[in-house]
């Protein structure tokens, strides 16, 4: 019987510097890594760290003007295959949305590496537009899937998600307790069954957020998350958050153990 256990991150590795992220990926134990702000020049390292693997880049369409300077990238290991790559379409930032579909001895599922732009840069309706889209592809989803996105929200997070706030009013058809697909925050189902690791971050955080995966001027966020569906169970997730920051980025790693249903 095939090992249900996978192991996935989720890290925005920081495209603007190059330092030891791929080093640090590497020394991390996973089973999928969905990466954010990888670079052409960085991508070989990257793809070093593992089995298999692809980048957004070669899967725009042709471009009037340059490139993007970054992309989302999908790595695996052991087992799991990369049977195909695309990017989400009619939205702003497509090399922000890539899905790959993975073979599994347990069956194909569906690993996604999002990123919402930065709203202050894109503006808030191509944010809100972006956002839109992948909450559109989760609620039409073909199966088993897994998501690490950057966010760029919420603008605060608190220990209800109901009393989350917002950047836009699509968010929350994205991420809030009325959202438009059946996948759910990796850390808060975490916490919702691990009362002590609960209480624990209710006492370091008391006015949230769960954790910090970011600074935003320097208030502390956690922009970064893994969300699954309800076809895997999640067993643990870490936040990877001063290492990541000696590596170089300027996001934690996230890291979550979830098991699939089979």
């Amino acid at each position: 019987m095939p090992d249900p256990q996978l192991t996935v991150v989720t890290w925005n590795v920081n495209g603007f510097t190059h330092r030891s992220q791929p080093e640090f990926l590497g020394s991390v134990d996973w089973d999928i890594a969905l990466l954010q702000e990888v670079t052409r020049k960085t991508w070989a390292a990257f793809r070093s760290v593992a089995d298999d693997g692809d980048l957004a880049f070669d899967y725009l369409p042709p471009l009037a003007g340059r490139e993007p300077r970054y992309a989302c990238a999908v790595l695996v290991r052991g087992d799991l295959r990369l049977e195909s790559f695309e990017l989400l379409r009619d939205m702003p930032s497509p090399e922000r949305a890539a899905v790959a579909k993975l073979t599994s001895g347990a069956g194909p599922l569906w690993a996604c590496s999002w990123a919402a732009p930065p709203g202050v840069t894109w503006g808030k309706a191509a944010k809100a537009r972006q956002v839109g889209r992948f909450a559109s592809w989760l609620g039409k989803r073909p199966g088993p899937t897994l998501v690490g996105i950057d966010r760029n929200a919420p603008r605060w997070e608190r220990h209800e998600l109901d009393h989350d706030e917002w950047w836009n009013s699509t968010e929350p058809l994205l991420y809030g307790p009325e959202r438009t697909h059946d996948l759910r925050d990796a850390f808060r189902d975490y916490l919702q069954h691990s009362p002590r690791e609960a209480r624990r971050v209710k006492e370091e955080f008391p006015d949230g957020p769960l954790a910090i995966t970011h600074v935003r001027r320097g208030i502390p966020c956690r922009y970064d998350a893994i969300y699954a569906s309800p076809e895997f169970d999640v067993v643990e997730v870490q936040h990877h958050w001063e290492d990541a920051v000696l590596a170089g980025s300027d996001h934690a790693l996230v890291r979550a153990t979830t098991e699939l249903r089979v």
